[in-house]
């Protein structure tokens, strides 16, 4: 199930229109997709209703903007992929994306903060993205470091060709085996084909 994917709603990062995602999961038999665009899940009841149309799952998510502190104006702005679980997921997804949007919140992006991230419940799925996730970006000696290891569900690891990724994944494989948290592949998907991408 592809889950950590970009839309032309992720403003310019994707020439794509979800439309093509999901009507090229269904041409493949997928049961299910996840569209996760950048800080909101915006249109996600347009993705909805268009799934439910082409007879696809939709699973509600969104690559978060996380920040170490509220209380100073720091543009660090780390990534991660949150996934519903639930209906009481869906909920506390979109209130999150609310409070990430409040003024207190919001710089250069809106974002939540590392211990918003922590007290998340159960009802949503983490991934720790990509090579902007803290735990790419973050010394391991930072005490946020081990406590956000800790939370994640999943490491998520990608097949991108290129040197950092290749070092990302294989410390995403120690630390797998460290905190005993399953690996999961995504390819961060911003373009449905080629030509999209060179747009």
């Amino acid at each position: 199930v592809p889950y950590h994917m970009h839309s032309d709603l992720s403003l310019l990062d994707s020439c794509t229109k979800f439309e093509d995602y999901i009507d090229a999961a269904v041409d493949e038999g997928l049961k299910a997709i996840s569209i996760s665009e950048h800080g909101l899940a915006k249109n996600w009841t347009d993705k909805w209703l268009y799934c439910r149309e082409k007879g696809i799952k939709y699973i509600h998510s969104v690559e978060m903007y996380l920040t170490e502190t509220l209380d100073e104006k720091i543009r660090d702005n780390y990534h991660t992929v949150l996934i519903a679980r639930n209906m009481d997921g869906v909920a506390e997804l979109n209130r999150m994306m609310k409070i990430s949007s409040d003024t207190d919140h919001f710089y250069y992006k809106n974002r939540i903060s590392f211990t918003e991230f922590l007290n998340m419940s159960d009802n949503i799925i983490s991934t720790s993205a990509c090579l902007a996730s803290p735990l790419a970006k973050l010394d391991e000696s930072d005490p946020f470091f081990p406590l956000l290891a800790a939370k994640y569900d999943f490491y998520e690891v990608q097949p991108h060709n290129h040197p950092d990724q290749i070092a990302y994944n294989k410390k995403l494989y120690n630390l797998s085996k460290q905190y005993g948290k399953p690996l999961i592949a995504a390819t961060d998907a911003h373009s449905i084909n080629k030509y999209k991408d060179e747009c």
